[in-house]
């Protein structure tokens, strides 16, 4: 379908146009807009297959929803795009979506592009229509999938996505071009085991291909979104995790899966340490960024929880001349840190009580400001920071400006002297 001015003026009156910053207009009712991409995280995604060597072809999304992940894969590689929705109301907002991201993109791909409303399994009837409407005679080259699933997918199978993922993906493998990329959106709560599933559904339809399990990360140490990247859209590692700031500036580790284990030392004064972005732990590239950012002897304290410690005899991350390695490489690593200090008291407890006492250990020390980086009931946390803040206040020197942090280890709580990132 195209839109036409009557279609424009009823999404217009049912789901106002919002952008994004400087991004297109786009058409979303409130589910839609709980279920879609934002389009700072699509058009990030999309900029990933910018290096990637995937032939000539048309992009396809058999389930596009809102149409914004296919848009901006569209708008990024210049191509034509086929979206399918099932939806006979959502399907005329997706067309309204791609033809204005065409237009504020300045490009031609978006008069050659369409939104079928239908079965997106239906793959010979949709391919037909496409060649009917466009006289575009050309395979799929990039197929993106984010099938409709369940709330928690932890406790629902595979089977219960829509479309079901071996159904849709064995429709269109005949039409695919050799060479062809595709990207599997799937719920980034997929336990192990469903992980597996999917992995098993690809080899079975494609055989021994290349692919590339991604975690992406938008910080507060939360995987947001979990794709099965395959083909010439895959990386030449298995696994990678992808760090976007709130600038849109992207970070990305790959690496293989390794397991990383907590070792039973206790935490010394004097020893450095690091609270990392549990992202690390949940991609299994932690060791993979360990290797990376340490230099010295280190160990993990723990690596359970939104607070995976690591114990260094040296600073992390001295400086990029220092570790031999690339700024973008050593700016990559040290978006995956949240704190780091190093170890200059215990604390036997962290309590009301206690704060007394904490904050003249901290002045001894020379520190201006405690944050509490530990688990506290969140309901006592904000009343214990600000009883926390205003001790300090009153004890610490005028011309203090050391920073301090309190988090657990292994064997209590620890004083830490925070450094920050060091100049490159």
């Amino acid at each position: 379908m195209t839109p036409d001015e009557k279609a424009r003026e009823y999404a217009q009156s049912i789901a106002p146009a919002v952008s994004e910053k400087d991004g297109p207009l786009l058409h979303a009712t409130k589910d839609m807009r709980r279920l879609a991409t934002p389009w700072s995280v699509a058009i990030a995604r999309a900029s990933l297959l910018n290096n990637n060597e995937i032939p000539t072809g048309i992009v396809l999304d058999p389930a596009c929803g809102s149409g914004t992940q296919l848009a901006a894969i569209c708008t990024t590689l210049e191509r034509p795009g086929i979206g399918v929705e099932l939806s006979g109301s959502v399907a005329p907002m997706a067309a309204i979506n791609i033809d204005n991201c065409g237009k504020w993109d300045g490009k031609k791909w978006s008069t050659s592009s369409r939104v079928l409303w239908g079965d997106g399994t239906n793959a010979k009837d949709v391919i037909e229509t496409f060649t009917t409407q466009t006289s575009i005679d050309q395979q799929i080259a990039i197929l993106h999938v984010d099938p409709a699933r369940p709330n928690d997918a932890q406790k629902h199978t595979l089977d219960e996505m829509e479309p079901r993922l071996d159904v849709l993906l064995s429709a269109w493998a005949p039409f695919l071009k050799n060479g062809a990329a595709l990207i599997l959106d799937l719920s980034p709560r997929l336990s192990n085991k469903q992980r597996e599933q999917v992995d098993q559904i690809v080899s079975e339809i494609w055989g021994d291909i290349m692919t590339t399990w991604q975690w992406m990360t938008q910080g507060r140490g939360r995987i947001d979104r979990l794709s099965l990247w395959v083909g010439t859209a895959a990386c030449s590692q298995p696994n990678r995790l992808v760090r976007l700031s709130k600038s849109g500036e992207i970070h990305h580790l790959e690496g293989k899966n390794k397991t990383s284990q907590v070792s039973d030392d206790v935490v010394e004064i004097g020893e450095f340490l690091s609270i990392i972005d549990p992202c690390l732990i949940a991609s299994g590239l932690a060791e993979s960024w360990k290797e990376i950012a340490t230099s010295g002897k280190s160990r993990w304290n723990t690596i359970t929880g939104r607070r995976p410690i690591l114990i260094t005899s040296e600073p992390i991350l001295l400086s990029y001349n220092e570790l031999s390695i690339q700024k973008e490489t050593y700016d990559m690593a040290h978006s995956f840190v949240q704190i780091k200090g190093e170890v200059v008291a215990h604390i036997s407890t962290l309590d009301f009580e206690s704060l007394s006492e904490i904050t003249q250990i901290a002045t001894k020390l020379g520190l201006s400001s405690l944050k509490i980086r530990c688990t506290v009931d969140p309901t006592i946390q904000p009343k214990l920071q600000s009883a926390l803040d205003r001790e300090m206040r009153q004890s610490c020197a005028e011309n203090s400006t050391n920073l301090g942090f309190i988090t657990e280890a292994s064997n209590g709580y620890v004083i830490c002297k925070e450094m920050g990132r060091d100049p490159a």
